[in-house]
């Protein structure tokens, strides 16, 4: 027992060392941090793997910058929203992945508040999530999306999302043939529940768990692994890191079921579907432009004007990282806000 008695100490001395940390990160005006957008904002889901935390509020730091993320209670990054809409209201609801989350830029910077604001009679529903890919955002349109009632549906797709549909951390869909199967087991966790319920209740653990990441990745690459890399093209190439490999036919052949689920589903509830492709490869640019453009579902390509923003001298991407700055956020919200008043029936509000 005396041979123990050193040990009992250390814990002890150790755990009461922790409950003071954790109160004076409770009391004294220190922002707790994460670096992984994953990992430090969303929650596990048993069907979409993962999805925000609600009512989350975290500094979110890269190599470069640092944002408050602040979730609603419904875990979007958005100013609250109800599902009934507002008389006299048009309703524009955006899906995507990190691009839609706004990465790395404040809430006010982001392109879906500065359409909403553009408009004035519109409400414009931020319903982005780091990492997603289109079977997370079919399943997310199906199980909620659809409740805020949209009169227009802005698709955001990434260069990655193929690749990720195929990816076995997140929902499982396949192709029997031309029919379009789901697989309901639960996604595989990404974090343990352990580290997820300490992430959400201890601000100590979440201050130890953004120190341990800066130093694992201090002699590593400044871009996250849970960042998406926009191919380089024209005078932004130098903004962008270059690309992942193109993705396999058969990631094609299901993203393209699944995104045919997803316009389907969309014009059954009334709305129209407006699709945004951020910048990527001409390859797949040309796959995506071509598959849309025999839908008859508008295609709004940012390359040009995030291009043309570039030889402006405007800094369109964060500083070593693929994601759009604040000035590529009022790129994209413009051509968006354009795009969105272009569409024959937006100025019919019901």
């Amino acid at each position: 027992m005396r041979r123990l008695a050193p040990l009992v100490l250390l814990l002890a001395s150790l755990a009461v060392a922790a409950g003071l940390l954790e109160l004076a990160l409770r009391v004294l005006p220190i922002d707790v941090a994460s670096y992984h957008s994953i990992a430090g904002f969303t929650v596990y889901d048993p069907v979409l793997g993962w999805k925000l935390a609600p009512s989350r509020s975290l500094v979110f730091r890269g190599a470069h910058f640092a944002v408050r993320v602040t979730h609603d209670a419904s875990g979007r990054r958005d100013d609250p929203v109800d599902y009934a809409r507002t008389p006299g209201r048009r309703r524009v609801l955006v899906l995507g992945d990190s691009v839609v989350w706004c990465w790395g830029v404040e809430h006010d910077e982001c392109f879906t508040e500065l359409v909403e604001r553009a408009l004035g009679d519109t409400d414009v529903v931020n319903a982005g999530v780091p990492g997603y890919s289109t079977a997370q955002e079919l399943l997310f349109y199906r199980q909620e999306g659809r409740r805020y009632r949209p009169d227009v549906v802005v698709l955001v797709v990434s260069p990655n999302d193929a690749d990720d549909n195929v990816d076995r951390r997140g929902p499982r869909f396949r192709l029997a043939g031309e029919r379009l199967v789901y697989d309901p087991a639960p996604p595989p966790r990404r974090k343990s529940a352990a580290q997820e319920w300490l992430q959400e209740h201890s601000r100590f653990f979440a201050w130890l768990d953004y120190a341990g990441t800066v130093l694992r990745r201090a002699a590593r690459s400044p871009v996250p692994d849970d960042a998406p890399a926009p191919a380089p093209v024209g005078p932004t190439a130098a903004a962008a890191p270059a690309p992942a490999g193109q993705p396999t036919p058969a990631a094609w052949t299901l993203t393209e079921a699944l995104l045919d689920r997803l316009r389907r589903d969309v014009v059954a509830d009334g709305a129209e579907l407006v699709v945004v492709l951020e910048m990527m490869s001409e390859r797949l640019r040309a796959w995506q432009r071509g598959y849309w453009t025999a839908r008859g579902v508008p295609c709004l390509e940012l390359a040009p004007a995030l291009d043309a923003a570039a030889t402006r001298g405007e800094r369109v991407r964060l500083e070593a990282d693929p994601h759009l700055a604040p000035a590529g956020q009022r790129v994209l919200a413009t051509a968006l806000e354009r795009a969105l008043r272009g569409l024959p029936g937006f100025g019919r509000i019901r």
